[in-house]
């Protein structure tokens, strides 16, 4: 809020004031409304009798306060917006339990030599080249999958490492590499599938438990039919 010119004294006047409460007091990083109406009595107080401030002034300041205020209930009121609404989504979520879906991502979970469910599309035909990493991002196996339509494939795995090895149980990637018949890289979509075990609620955002892995809402692109 700016003072006028006439007003340079009770500039200094309030400027001591601020000094002293700093000292006194913790520093105050905001402006409330009680601040503001402090402001506007402190300056009326000490301005200049030759010169008050006219009544442009006064309704200027007036409505920066009224302003002030609006914008205090809007955010009040988005907040309990954001938390009904997060609430509801909770409630929601609750819903999915027990159900299959499927979800965006390239993670595999490996449980007694049997590999979780994983998908992937080509965004043109090519051939395909499926990989598989463990959780330190070593290439654990590879093999070439042929040529490929742009229809939904299943990613095919059978928990075994390159030289046949039953790998451990545990968390694992995949990646699917294609090109065209020129050699061009196709893009590739890749998801996961899974039944959903449980619900974890953390900072107001839910996530689903899929075996290991726990996947944001936003991440899920199906929900399927037992």
């Amino acid at each position: 809020m700016a003072l006028s010119a006439s007003s340079l004294t009770s500039s200094n006047s309030i400027s001591g004031s601020v000094a002293a409460a700093a000292t006194t007091g913790t520093r105050k990083t905001t402006l409330t409304q009680e601040d503001f109406l402090n402001l506007l009595v402190t300056q009326m107080r000490y301005q200049n009798p030759l010169e008050p401030m006219d009544n442009y002034q006064m309704a200027s300041q007036v409505a920066q306060l009224s302003s002030v205020e609006s914008l205090k209930n809007i955010s009040q009121s988005i907040d309990l917006l954001a938390t009904n609404q997060a609430s509801a989504n909770n409630f929601q979520a609750s819903g999915l339990i027990g159900k299959k879906v499927e979800y965006q991502g390239n993670t595999l979970t490996l449980n007694q030599g049997t590999a979780s469910e994983a998908y992937y599309q080509l965004a043109s035909p090519g051939k395909v080249l499926t990989q598989v990493y463990d959780s330190a991002g070593n290439l654990v196996w590879q093999s070439e999958a042929g040529s490929k339509d742009t229809t939904k494939q299943k990613f095919e795995w059978s928990g075994r490492n390159q030289n046949g090895t039953l790998l451990p149980d545990g968390s694992y990637s995949f990646q699917v590499v294609a090109v065209d018949g020129k050699g061009n890289s196709i893009q590739v979509t890749t998801g996961c599938a899974g039944t959903v075990s449980g619900i974890s609620l953390e900072n107001g955002t839910s996530s689903i438990q899929v075996g290991r892995n726990k996947i944001s809402l936003s991440k899920i692109t199906a929900i399927l039919a037992q």
